[in-house]
């Protein structure tokens, strides 16, 4: 459910109707994708989304951009660069996407110029990321929050709370007709709580970030234990329970 940890490659299978493999959070922009457009997959990580997605062009090809090389991925064109100075031509593709993207960039508009910039005429563009201002938590215990804050805090530079805004980002980025839309992760089950809360004090205990929150005067290492300890209890309680919005927004260029 968190965004703490990269997503881990999937398998790639081809199957006879693809687009029934498109994860649900995947909907808002698969459901514009044709066979023979050309998609540019912007952020792709180690590419899972890539590949699921490109089966849904086929005969068009797919590009997937990312700073680290995801290795061999079928169907997919690796390029390694930067997602705001892309090494493409004006107009070059028909489908775009930034999944979990924008909220790690200072500055999320000028990522979305570079997209409308390699935009062809009619061409779709898919945004979804997260917000950290959305996030429902029971049974309540202020040391969670707590956690959210210094997170955020040592988040400096990037935009977590990106996802309300990604409508109005991409008006201002050039593209047109956008509409947005919402989804919700969460933890409903006592296997899905504890891996979370296990997620977040495997984060409290890294030592990186102990010296970085601790020299910026977030907290104390007395601090991180205590809010180590009430993720550990809350996970363990039958009734855990945390939800964290997710917001989706399509655009196109005219």
């Amino acid at each position: 459910m968190t965004d703490l940890h990269a997503e881990a490659p999937r398998a790639h299978h081809r199957s006879p109707n693809p687009r029934r493999r498109v994860r649900r959070s995947l909907d808002f922009f698969a459901a514009h994708l044709q066979p023979g457009m050309q998609l540019l997959d912007l952020g792709c990580g180690p590419g899972s989304i890539t590949v699921e997605l490109a089966d849904l062009v086929v005969p068009g090809t797919t590009t997937g951009v990312d700073q680290t090389d995801p290795g061999e991925l079928p169907g997919v064109t690796f390029v390694r660069a930067d997602v705001r100075d892309l090494p493409f031509a004006d107009g070059s593709f028909d489908a775009i996407l930034l999944h979990g993207v924008l909220q790690h960039l200072p500055d999320p508009l000028a990522a979305l110029r570079e997209a409308r910039r390699v935009a062809a005429s009619g061409a779709v563009i898919g945004v979804r990321d997260a917000d950290w201002d959305g996030q429902l938590i029971a049974p309540p215990d202020p040391a969670l929050p707590r956690t959210f804050e210094i997170l955020a805090a040592l988040r400096s530079g990037t935009s977590p709370r990106v996802g309300k805004h990604l409508r109005g980002l991409l008006h201002e980025a050039g593209f047109v007709d956008c509409t947005a839309s919402a989804s919700v992760d969460y933890d409903g089950t006592a296997e899905a709580a504890w891996s979370t809360a296990e997620a977040h004090m495997a984060v409290l205990s890294r030592p990186a970030l102990t010296e970085r929150a601790v020299a910026a005067g977030l907290t104390s290492a007395a601090e991180l234990a205590e809010l180590r300890e009430a993720w550990r209890r809350w996970g363990e309680q039958p009734g855990a329970f945390l939800a964290r919005f997710w917001c989706e927004a399509i655009g196109f260029a005219d």
